[in-house]
């Protein structure tokens, strides 16, 4: 099964996604952002916004043409949602829309014909 990465300093967040995605049985687990080059490829990234600027441009440059980035941040964090659209992530999401999205995000990003 395809490991689904979700960087994250916010263990509360992290297990929630975890298991919002375990009831897809999408095996993920929280990866620090300088875990990631030890990764052996996970399918995907669920990326936290609130991480900052630095951390997630290093995220995505590293992501980038690998796999799938969904995102995910305040919604009030205009700044870090105009970064995330325009550096090409798969999607974003705000944190009120994980509940009932992140499932579903992840996997039309893991295959877009679905």
């Amino acid at each position: 099964m395809d490991f689904i990465a979700i960087v994250t300093s916010d263990l509360f967040l992290a297990a929630k996604v975890q298991a919002l995605l375990g009831r897809e049985s999408l095996e993920s687990g929280r990866v620090g952002p300088d875990a990631l080059a030890s990764l052996d490829g996970p399918a995907a990234l669920v990326l936290d916004l609130g991480l900052g600027a630095e951390v997630r441009e290093r995220v995505a440059a590293w992501a980038r043409g690998r796999m799938p980035v969904v995102a995910f941040g305040a919604h009030v964090d205009r700044d870090a949602f105009a970064w995330a659209r325009g550096a090409g992530l798969d999607a974003v999401l705000t944190k009120g829309q994980l509940e009932t999205r992140i499932a579903r995000t992840v996997l039309a990003a893991l295959d877009p014909e679905r």
